[in-house]
């Protein structure tokens, strides 16, 4: 009984401290009016981070809207790249290190056309050491490091969103 009961007030005295440090999860953007909607585009229509944005977005509990016109602000995403370069090479002068590069374009209006956000870019690096000898496995491990480098750059789309003054007048937001 004493072990249940020290058992219960530690998980109480833990969730004390965690709510009286300010820790708390991650939701979606406060900044944004309550009752405001969000719609996702992008130039491309196989667009992932859209998709997975608009997913995490909505799980979070933002309002999305349904098309443009229904919303109150818009973000819109311009540009997806991956790209991969050499960083260094064997003796043989095959490549032996790769840099993977992830990058988007997005800018964010509200529904009265002021742009909010206008061509911010986030981009997310990764180093993958290349064995030639291991074709399959790196070749697996570059396809799991850039789903990786997909949710990190959802991430800071979403932390920029947050850092958003909808309030500020046009003049004073920074680009």
């Amino acid at each position: 009984m004493k072990k249940i009961f020290s058992r219960l007030l530690i998980c109480f005295a833990s969730a004390a401290l965690l709510s009286g440090c300010g820790w708390h999860l991650r939701g979606a953007p406060k900044n944004f009016p309550p009752g405001s909607q969000l719609y996702i585009s992008a130039e491309d229509p196989r667009s992932d981070i859209a998709e997975e944005l608009t997913r995490l977005l909505q799980n979070a509990g933002l309002p999305m809207a349904e098309s443009p016109l229904e919303a109150d602000y818009d973000l819109t995403i311009h540009k997806e790249t991956e790209r991969k370069r050499t960083v260094s090479v064997d003796a043989q002068g095959r490549a032996a290190e790769y840099e993977l590069i992830t990058s988007a374009l997005y800018s964010v209006r509200d529904s009265s056309g002021r742009t909010l956000l206008n061509n911010a870019q986030a981009d997310v690096y990764r180093s993958l050491e290349w064995n030639s000898n291991e074709i399959v496995s790196k070749g697996e491990e570059e396809r799991l490091l850039r789903e990786e480098m997909r949710r990190e750059l959802i991430s800071r789309i979403i932390d920029r969103l947050r850092r958003i003054d909808v309030n500020a007048p046009a003049e004073e937001k920074s680009y």
